[in-house]
């Protein structure tokens, strides 16, 4: 049967043919991505709709060609019965990882998969700027695919992002304060555009493509430009006052007195510690070459980093108490005395008291990750019955 969260969003809008048939489709759409090949008899068990509602609902999507109809099942007693699967081509969405000095594409079908992707470079970092990159970059890269529709685009950034409104709150890798960016971007672009931080997107793709995680309390922590949270609750991720959940990197461990300058305003940041920008600004104060982080003289500079982070991790992760943590790493600091020193610091805070370690994963960020996963964002409110925010 439906659940019950989704019968009183489908009873608090009676008043809509439109958005009840939106519901039902949501919830058909969710059945058969979940079991992969399904039968309309099994639509009807799962989702407690009328064997009438579902046949309509299914033809129509049929037609759109979100579904398709495969192999006959025999052997139901009646006559033979066509099974459905999500569809491939109809409907594309674009994930865009935007950074300061580039623009990724990920084009991503219904199933999820990655279709084509698109790297171009970013002249400036000035919102209009961004906005004419992104645009120009997706027309391109959906031109390559007449056959489909662009349902909608997602853009995941470093920052904090009130995602509901479609405002950048704070950017220090773009140098942005309350930028109107999924505005700016749907003007151009003429479909529906959400916006959410690198690492909420990252999670996004994780509970599509791990089902499993939909039942556990989870926090991700991405490390790069700039550091970022996800606190992921039963499979939905807290978002917090205006999307100022999980923005722990311009907390302070210890005192701020005599810490660097972050490009927040304030000193002694974790930002300024331990994202990849803290570390590099870090190197040059002492004289060191910042752009190998790899190197034996980096090697204090990203231990303390390290350290400091572990530390950070441990405490919120005490206070929400999840069952696994999930560290993103960029590849410049992958698999160097950067991780090692986090790991070491965050297992230590649990050798006493009555806190039980959470189980820590480390993840590297590389390839098309975050665009992959702002596509996800996007297809997922596809098996959603409700939109979490967007132009």
């Amino acid at each position: 049967m439906a659940d019950g969260a989704t019968a009183e969003r489908a009873a608090g809008r009676v008043g809509s043919k439109a958005l009840i048939r939106e519901i039902n489709e949501a919830l058909v759409l969710d059945v058969v991505r979940r079991r992969g090949t399904t039968s309309r008899a099994e639509i009807t068990s799962s989702t407690g709709l009328s064997p009438a509602t579902v046949t309509g609902i299914t033809g129509q999507l049929v037609g759109e060609g979100l579904l398709l109809e495969s192999d006959v099942l025999r052997g139901t007693g009646g006559r033979p019965a066509r099974l459905l699967q999500l569809g491939r081509d109809a409907v594309v969405v674009a994930g865009v990882q935007l950074s300061p000095d580039a623009v990724e594409i990920a084009l991503v079908d219904l199933r999820g998969d990655v279709v084509s992707t698109l790297q171009v470079p970013l002249s400036s970092t000035t919102p209009d700027t961004a906005a004419d990159t992104v645009a120009a970059a997706v027309s391109s890269v959906i031109a390559s695919h007449p056959g489909s529709e662009l349902r909608g685009v997602s853009v995941a950034l470093s920052g904090v992002v009130d995602r509901p409104r479609g405002i950048v709150r704070h950017s220090g890798a773009l140098g942005w304060e309350d930028v109107p960016f999924a505005a700016l971007l749907a003007g151009r672009l003429g479909r529906r555009v959400a916006i959410d931080s690198l690492v909420n997107s990252f999670t996004t793709g994780l509970l599509l493509l791990d089902t499993d995680l939909a039942e556990r309390d989870v926090i991700v922590f991405s490390v790069g430009a700039s550091l970022g949270a996800s606190m992921l609750t039963r499979g939905r991720i807290h978002r917090g006052f205006r999307g100022g959940a999980g923005g722990f990197a311009h907390s302070a461990i210890g005192r701020r007195d005599g810490g660097a300058l972050c490009h927040c305003g304030a000193h002694g940041c974790l930002e300024t510690q331990s994202s990849v920008w803290g570390l590099r600004q870090a190197l040059e104060t002492r004289g060191i070459d910042p752009s190998d982080l790899v190197a034996p003289a980096a090697s204090a500079v990203l231990g303390d980093g390290g350290a400091k982070l572990g530390l950070a991790i441990a405490n919120a992760s005490k206070m929400f108490g999840p069952e696994r943590v999930v560290l993103v790493l960029a590849a410049e600091i992958g698999q160097t005395v950067f991780e090692e020193a986090c790991r070491e610091a965050f297992t230590a805070e649990y050798a006493f008291g009555d806190a039980v370690p959470p189980f820590l994963v480390t993840v590297p960020a590389d390839g098309d990750i975050f665009a992959r996963g702002a596509g996800y964002d996007m297809i997922t409110e596809l098996f959603s019955a409700e939109p979490v925010g967007g132009l």
